[in-house]
């Protein structure tokens, strides 16, 4: 029998924390563009220490992580049949956890979360109830259904993560013109890799029925699409002359020309897995804990799955 302390582990564990990475990479990329922009530092790129100045952004930010777990455990309450054909190690689906329990994490979740951010940042609670209608509601559930149509998906995941990065800029930024603009080749970013996580998951979507950007094209026209896109965002950035932006497209694609020329899984994995990690680093530049926080959560998570689930998972390798 599992220890009890891994059994309640689950309820953490069940939110996917390593989807936080992106979140948390694009939110706080968000909050330091806002602040090269008011500071017009063009291409020169400082660190700028402030103390107890970033207190403010990564408690903001943790109240945007508490809503995507909220988002994530409802995607996962709707894949539960896909995600089974798919071996996916995802505590829900293997009824781990029961149904009821996730949907009442969920909505504690989304409680805490607006209504922390309500009392303290009432515009970012607007847009936070934007972002969750998008990525949670939309996506996941019905009428709209997003997930399960090539072009919602698409939808969702740009509207996504121009919702986040716009949380980050709104911390402390204007609500104007130049936000969205600037938001552009991170935008650009995430849809290159979007393209790429429909195709990991082609057996089992198929065999359910959804129709994502991998089942609608195939792995070669979307593996084409995401080495174009992400040569865009590199355009984009350098347009907008934003070095962050820039230095993370221009490493992550080779990596993305490596996958479309190799044309199998492991390569499609490395790539989404190298290109988070290449901006999230950059970003660890401006926000030195940030580093400490990703080792953190990506060291206990091997500790995790490998005492629950016997495997070694995550994985820089695949």
């Amino acid at each position: 029998m599992k220890k009890k302390y891994l059994r309640l582990l689950d309820y953490f564990f069940v939110l996917r924390p390593t989807l936080f990475f992106p979140v948390w990479t694009i939110s706080l990329a968000g909050f330091w563009a806002s602040e090269r922009a008011r500071a017009q530092t063009g291409w020169r790129i400082d660190v700028p220490w402030h103390p107890g100045g970033d207190g403010e952004v990564f408690f903001f930010v943790s109240l945007l992580t508490l809503l995507m777990g909220a988002a994530f455990l409802i995607n996962q309450l709707t894949d539960v049949e896909s995600d089974r054909l798919n071996n996916k190690l995802y505590l829900i689906a293997s009824g781990a956890i029961p149904i009821r329990h996730a949907q009442a994490e969920s909505i504690l979740l989304i409680l805490l979360s607006l209504t922390l951010t309500a009392l303290f940042h009432p515009l970012l609670a607007l847009w936070a109830v934007t972002i969750f209608m998008l990525t949670g509601w939309a996506y996941s559930c019905t009428p709209l259904l997003l997930k399960n149509r090539p072009w919602g998906g698409l939808f969702a995941n740009l509207g996504g993560s121009l919702g986040i990065f716009s949380f980050g800029w709104l911390i402390d930024g204007a609500f104007d013109a130049a936000m969205f603009l600037q938001a552009l080749p991170y935008v650009l970013g995430v849809a290159a890799v979007y393209f790429l996580t429909t195709i990991p998951d082609l057996p089992g979507d198929r065999a359910t029925g959804k129709v994502t950007l991998a089942v609608h094209w195939g792995p070669g026209r979307v593996l084409r699409a995401a080495v174009i896109v992400d040569g865009m965002a590199a355009a984009a950035a350098l347009w907008l002359r934003d070095p962050v932006a820039l230095t993370a497209t221009l490493l992550a694609w080779p990596f993305f020309y490596q996958a479309w020329r190799q044309q199998n899984v492991a390569a499609v994995l490395r790539t989404n897995k190298y290109a988070t990690l290449i901006l999230s680093f950059l970003v660890c530049w401006r926000f030195p804990f940030y580093l400490g926080i990703l080792l953190f959560i990506y060291f206990i998570s091997r500790w995790y799955y490998a005492k629950r689930f016997k495997v070694r998972y995550p994985s820089l390798r695949t």
